[in-house]
């Protein structure tokens, strides 16, 4: 009786010569079949071969699967490819700035690594929408390395904006940076909204002119650092002279007591002085001539105006007078009990000429025009509420035989006229008109801070749907517009170095100066936004195999190597 079968699987090497000689051994997998009654082969590989004339076998690679690419070598290579130029430029100035640490010592590591990314996003991609990190993000090396998704960016918002300590803490943060007195620009901008969801939006002064509801964004602006250092909002009803007590409060609590806080005449008003005095800061404010007691001043003062004495060391097209006078301020309790305040006070008057034939020409020209709209058929009541007003004050107008004959009112027009070309600032500190003037002028780069914010971190819509989620994209915006405006300093303060001998024979070498020249020039004619996007194109390849690994990144010319050197990023990768 033949034995049962053990259906066991049985292994057999096989040697198959093939047609040119080489031998194949071939590993062959058997079972038997009771019912063919023989041994049928399961599967069977190539596992070496041994070559025409020799006795060694050679190990062969394995199988391809089906679908897989030929390779044309025994290990395949990891490889990746990244846009570092610009990205190494961003790291360097979140890092010597002290805006990276300002984040990460005050929250969670990946809470901080994504405020970073989307910061950095926006400054690289001059203020691109957000979805458009979602592809971006693939070939731009970022903080937060998991990748940042919709719902991750519309999470972090909600959860930043909810988080006042790491808010404030950042502002601490970046008054840390202010070295000696502070002087800080306090300033206000809009930001529209087509949103019915966000309570803030109201109808009120609208600086974009777009006829939509805003929110109102309050910035305070280190004037020598040229850094943001602290920001609220507001509902866009709010006006500004009203917020000036918030201000003060934030200002003491960030440590910055002793500042000088610049304004312009939307701030002036007698209850902010008085809150100033309180509060002991300095300020200096813009103030309009034509308040109550300034105006006789300039009329008491117009002679000083023609001294040479007077002019202005910096800007001779100006003349300018400080004049010290001592005012009672009220200050109104919430239970209603008063407090006078007697304080010194230092009006400094300025009367610019050319100014004044300016005003006085566009004064003219205004009323010639309101004259003409009128013989041409326009009814008054159609006007703005502005030339209304103009038309009652300056305009007589009388009715004769259905035509109407207008004339000007010649003492009115003439007493508005007189007070053309005159500006002032009021402080409670400045005692030379020049010092002043120049503190005041330097203000005016929070306005250049706005422009930023509008044109370079997408800052012109509100984009989101509660407050706690806007307040958490402004505070993102916030940290892009610090990046943006401590690289914009660094590039200034190059080009005010480049091109000019300093007594070193290495770096005073004509072939330097004229590097140098060629770079400012350069810098001189590129934004920003256009400096960063020439470094994208500079990227890095990482390659590795089993055995090795090698890097590199794309070559750069000698002005671009000195650019970076200047700036102090060190490109290898």
């Amino acid at each position: 009786m033949p034995a049962k079968p053990s259906g066991e699987i049985k292994t057999r090497i096989i040697h198959n010569t093939r047609k040119n000689g080489d031998i194949y051994v071939i590993e062959r997998h058997t079972i038997y079949d009771a019912e063919k009654k023989y041994n049928v082969v399961i599967d069977e590989k190539l596992i070496s071969k041994i070559p025409k004339g020799s006795e060694v076998a050679v190990p062969t690679r394995p199988k391809k699967a089906k679908g897989e690419k030929e390779q044309n070598h025994t290990d395949s290579l990891v490889a990746s490819r990244k846009h570092i130029g610009m990205m190494k430029i961003i790291d360097h100035i979140g890092d010597v700035s002290g805006i990276d640490d300002g984040i990460y010592s005050n929250t969670d590591l990946g809470t901080a690594q994504k405020l970073i990314s989307i910061a950095r996003y926006f400054l690289a991609t001059n203020g691109q929408t957000l979805p458009g990190i979602i592809a971006w993000q693939f070939n731009h090396p970022l903080p937060y390395e998991d990748g940042i998704s919709e719902g991750i960016y519309h999470e972090l918002f909600a959860a930043v904006g909810r988080d006042e300590a790491l808010q404030q803490n950042f502002f601490l943060s970046r008054c840390t940076e202010i070295k000696g007195k502070p002087v800080l620009a306090y300033d206000s901008t809009t930001v529209s909204t087509y949103s019915d969801n966000q309570i803030e939006a109201r109808y009120g002064y609208n600086k974009a002119g777009d006829g939509l509801k805003t929110i109102k964004l309050l910035t305070l602006y280190s004037i020598e650092t040229r850094q943001p250092i602290a920001f609220t909002k507001q509902p866009g009803n709010i006006s500004d002279v009203v917020t000036i007590e918030t201000a003060l409060k934030q200002l003491a609590i960030l440590g910055l007591g002793n500042a000088e806080i610049v304004t312009d005449n939307g701030y002036y008003s007698e209850h902010n002085l008085t809150e100033f005095f309180l509060s002991n800061f300095e300020f200096i404010t813009l103030a309009k001539t034509s308040i109550v007691w300034i105006k006789p001043e300039i009329d008491n003062h117009r002679t000083d105006f023609e001294s040479l004495a007077s002019m202005c060391p910096f800007d001779t097209g100006i003349h300018g007078i400080t004049l010290t006078l001592t005012r009672d301020f009220t200050k109104v309790y919430p239970n209603g009990e008063e407090k006078i305040l007697s304080k010194e006070v230092y009006l400094n008057l300025y009367f610019n000429p050319v100014r004044k034939l300016e005003d006085d020409l566009s004064f003219d020209n205004d009323l010639f025009e309101l004259k003409r709209t009128i013989e041409e058929g326009l009814n008054i009541s159609d006007m703005s509420p502005s030339a209304q007003k103009k038309i009652e004050k300056y305009l007589y107008l009388n009715q004769e035989e259905g035509h109407i004959q207008i004339t000007f009112n010649e003492k009115t027009c003439s007493e508005a006229k007189k007070y053309h070309g005159y500006f002032a600032l009021v402080s409670n500190s400045e005692k030379n008109p020049f010092d002043c003037l120049y503190k005041y002028r330097k203000r005016e780069t929070i306005e250049s801070f706005f422009e930023s914010m509008k044109q370079h971190v997408d800052g012109m819509r509100v984009r989101v749907w509660d407050t706690d989620t806007l307040r958490g994209r402004m505070f993102v915006q916030f940290i892009a517009l610090c990046y943006y405006e401590y690289l914009s300093n660094e590039v200034r303060n190059l080009k005010d170095s480049l091109g000019i001998k300093n007594g070193d024979p290495v770096h005073d070498t004509e072939k330097n100066i004229k590097l140098e020249k060629k770079l400012k020039y350069w810098l001189n004619e590129s934004p920003i936004y256009l400096i960063l996007q020439w470094f994208d194109t500079v990227e890095g390849v990482d390659v590795s195999s089993k055995l090795l690994s090698k890097r590199w990144s794309t070559e750069i010319t000698q002005r671009d190597k000195l650019f970076l050197d200047k700036l102090g990023v060190e490109l290898s990768y």
